[in-house]
């Protein structure tokens, strides 16, 4: 198998490639970057970013062009085996409905970033980043970003419909009090606060 055939194996055709998660073989990472360049001077994968390439595909318009999406996705919220992001702010209002707020900014928190908040650009797309509050993982990321909405939120904007998405959110993730209660202590009060006055606490199970 050639290098390029294991990478169209590994990812496929317009994912993203990151350069550090590339083992081929037993082949040094000097002669894998080496690799990388001579492939994208013949054509057949892209330079994204520095670190990030793709296998494009051919399309009416040319070469085709990688989703900044799915970058941000891989780096700061998925790398393909464990969850270590999620959206917040209106970023995440608007991913359950509660908003037709179109963010010109993602907002995230991920276990990829050191910094307290940071503003990235991926593509053309800006991105904040905070550092996960506390490690986040596949088991509870779903009541962190419960708890981040209602820190970001007030009881006054959460009205009955608004609420009704939450609930179905509550329930499709099986966030219950004892989850909220266990990572309550690394939120602020805010949270809890809005949590409770809100009367959004009622729709979650002990």
């Amino acid at each position: 198998m050639s290098f390029f055939e294991y990478l169209l194996e590994m990812f496929g055709t317009d994912e993203p490639i990151m350069s550090n998660e590339i083992k081929f073989k037993d082949y040094s990472k000097p002669w894998i970057y080496k690799q990388l360049n001579a492939l994208v001077a013949e054509g057949k994968l892209m330079r994204f970013e520095k670190g990030v390439y793709y296998i494009p595909t051919d399309t009416i318009f040319g070469k085709s062009l990688l989703n900044p999406r799915k970058v941000i996705e891989k780096k700061y919220l998925s790398d393909g085996n464990d969850t270590i992001g999620y959206y917040s702010g209106i970023t995440f209002q608007n991913r359950l409905r509660l908003t037709t707020q179109m963010p010109n900014v993602l907002e995230i928190y991920t276990n990829n970033e050191t910094s307290k908040v940071r503003d990235v650009l991926v593509g053309k797309q800006k991105v904040l980043l905070r550092k996960a509050r506390t490690e986040i993982t596949d088991s509870n990321v779903a009541v962190q970003s419960f708890l981040e909405l209602m820190n970001d939120t007030t009881p006054d904007f959460l009205d009955d419909e608004r609420k009704e998405l939450i609930q179905e959110f509550i329930e499709a993730n099986g966030i219950t009090r004892s989850k909220i209660t266990e990572y309550a202590p690394v939120f602020p009060d805010k949270a809890m606060r809005n949590l409770i006055e809100s009367e959004v606490v009622y729709s979650v199970a002990p």
